[in-house]
């Protein structure tokens, strides 16, 4: 029998913002397992059966402090997040690529309709999708369903203010309010115009990953202090190492700015680390979250996970039987020169000697990656980013 933990939520106390709640934890308990049926669903079995979410997961509460993770209160364990759906919380993995997005290949895993649902068999509440700057996953789906939240991810340049590209998420918004934002950030790219613009229509939107810029591109950490102030939610990124994101909770609690977690996953992984708020609608879900009500069930980046995600990755560029339609200016820009050199050779045109150049290719990325060479090399430009950080941001 799994012991799970019984949370009562109690009016804030002093010493804590007055939006935010004290949580209290004791244990108590509970023999159902799973977390499509937590949630009150019915899962699809064979949707059901890809999602294993007793797979061990980065929960490593602190003596005296069950239920949380060391060091940030907003921060709980995964079955700690179970209990509050039980409570009627709501829940979102609120960063999800599909076959839409530029970097990610067209196989079934990545169809909207399959992430959807897969969100719906883990229990989630609602199912947001945040391409690249295109929202053809809701053409697919449906733009209207009332468990959609439409959402995309959007990049912009603002050299004068920033200096590199940053990628905001923007949430329950229309093809027409869309257009606009595109206008803004191709051709105005100007980061205060664009948030003025979202608050002004009342779309919930988020500042993504805060501490990464394009590849080639010189990082600002000082311009990143600066525009935090423009936005009103931080993220923190299933594809950060754990110091870069414990990072960004410290410049989000530094600033009193709210926190959602989203996996940014490119290859399916939807839910496996996912934001919890009160409330009964989605206004009121990011309300909350806005009002740094929000709890997060999180997972960091660390070299298991990022091994099997270039190899996931790259499986899925290279078995192109598998892909269920074309796609044109497929790219992959990990900022890593051997996996984008290797993805490069696998999305160019396969014909006469460029066909076995390609098989060769396949062949030598599945053994290059199953050594976990590229996974260290990632792995290493993170911590010198979190080093870097550290030293110059004094945090």
């Amino acid at each position: 029998m799994e012991t799970l933990v019984q949370i009562n939520v109690k009016p804030g106390v002093p010493g804590r913002n007055e939006n935010q709640d004290l949580i209290e934890f004791s244990e108590q308990p509970l023999s159902i397992t799973g977390f499509g049926y937590l949630a009150g669903t019915s899962p699809n079995a064979a949707v059901a059966n890809e999602v294993n979410f007793n797979e061990p997961f980065n929960e490593q509460p602190e003596a005296g402090f069950s239920g949380r993770t060391p060091s940030h209160p907003g921060i709980i364990s995964r079955s700690n997040g179970l209990e509050l759906l039980r409570q009627g919380w709501l829940a979102a993995d609120l960063h999800v690529h599909t076959f839409y997005s530029y970097d990610v290949a067209p196989t079934a895993e990545v169809d909207p309709l399959r992430l959807y649902q897969k969100a719906k068999a883990c229990g989630l509440s609602f199912v947001s999708f945040t391409d690249h700057d295109t929202m053809e996953a809701y053409d697919r789906i449906g733009w209207t369903r009332d468990d959609v939240i439409t959402g995309v991810e959007v990049k912009i340049l603002d050299r004068q203010r920033i200096g590199h590209t940053i990628h905001v998420n923007v949430y329950r918004l229309n093809k027409k309010q869309f257009a606009i934002i595109q206008q803004i950030t191709r051709r105005a790219q100007n980061i205060e115009l664009l948030t003025e613009y979202l608050k002004s229509e009342n779309l919930p939107f988020v500042f993504n990953h805060p501490f990464w810029h394009e590849p080639g591109e010189k990082f600002r950490a000082e311009a990143v202090v600066e525009i935090v102030d423009l936005f009103p939610v931080l993220e923190y990124n299933m594809g950060r190492i754990k110091k870069l994101n414990r990072l960004m909770l410290q410049l989000a609690e530094s600033k009193n700015k709210g926190i959602v977690a989203g996996t940014d996953t490119h290859t399916g992984d939807i839910g496996r680390i996912f934001t919890l708020a009160p409330g009964n609608s989605p206004e009121e879900f990011f309300e909350s979250v806005k009002r740094g009500k929000s709890l997060l069930v999180t997972e960091d980046l660390n070299f298991f996970r990022i091994r099997q995600e270039i190899l996931k990755r790259l499986e899925m560029l290279a078995d192109t039987r598998k892909w269920v339609m074309g796609k044109k200016g497929l790219r992959l820009e990990a900022g890593n020169d051997l996996v984008d050199g290797i993805v490069q050779i696998l999305t160019e045109d396969a014909g006469g000697t460029q066909g076995l150049k390609k098989c060769l290719v396949k062949f030598m990325a599945r053994l290059v990656s199953r050594t976990g060479l590229p996974a260290l090399i990632y792995l290493s430009k993170q911590k010198r980013l979190a080093g870097h950080l550290e030293l110059e941001l004094g945090i």
